[in-house]
């Protein structure tokens, strides 16, 4: 049995957030960076040469024992707080329930796409990205003030965003089942929803999901 990543990036009234909040366990600790977890990425700091990732083979991109331990490093940081998967379900009812401008959902068969997009961008523009490894929940205040990090982590020059898919598609290829994958939304698409967000006056919700 297979197994699919999904990201969903949507926006969020102030006033749903504020009610989960106030009713849900969990709601208001939802997505906030941990700075033990954080602690068993250090060395990716240092080890970013993306070509010590991965070897050339002759199927396509070959991961290095590098690749395997930033995978299981990323794994680590997904949320197994049972209270944050139940706020994750009271998110999706909040977000938009069809794709365009305020919701962005992309999925990897048998890979996480959030670990594809962390490895292509690098670990410093990944630290400008809110919240923690695709979760997090901004209200309208906090988009405005996450949104400049944002757009300096995703609005790529041609030059650079070439190469941050290039290193994107070698993820995809080595570490999961997903080389077809729309690499131009994986890069644009959350930047798209945050974005509206901020001109709208609305908050927004970034959730990591296995099925």
């Amino acid at each position: 049995m297979s197994v699919t990543g999904f990201w969903v990036v949507g926006v969020v009234p102030d006033g749903g957030i504020a009610r989960l909040q106030a009713e849900l366990p969990g709601a208001d600790s939802y997505g906030l960076r941990d700075p033990e977890r954080n602690g068993d990425l250090e060395w990716w700091s240092e080890e970013s040469d993306p070509a010590s990732f991965f070897d050339s083979g002759p199927y396509g991109p070959v991961p290095t024992e590098l690749a395997l331990r930033l995978q299981d490093a990323l794994a680590a940081l997904g949320s197994v707080d049972k209270r944050h998967e139940a706020v994750k379900e009271e998110l999706l009812q909040l977000v938009p329930q069809r794709e365009g401008v305020d919701l962005f959902c992309v999925s990897t068969r048998k890979g996480d796409p959030v670990a594809a997009l962390h490895y292509g961008l690098g670990p410093a523009a990944v630290s400008q990205l809110p919240g923690w490894h695709g979760d997090f929940l901004l209200d309208a205040a906090g988009v405005r003030a996450a949104l400049p990090a944002v757009e300096a982590a995703l609005d790529l020059a041609p030059g650079r965003r070439s190469a941050v898919e290039e290193r994107i598609r070698d993820w995809l290829a080595g570490m999961a089942d997903g080389s077809d994958h729309d690499l131009d939304d994986l890069v644009g698409g959350p930047l798209r929803v945050l974005r509206h967000a901020a001109r709208h006056g609305l908050g927004a919700a970034g959730m990591t999901l296995w099925y």
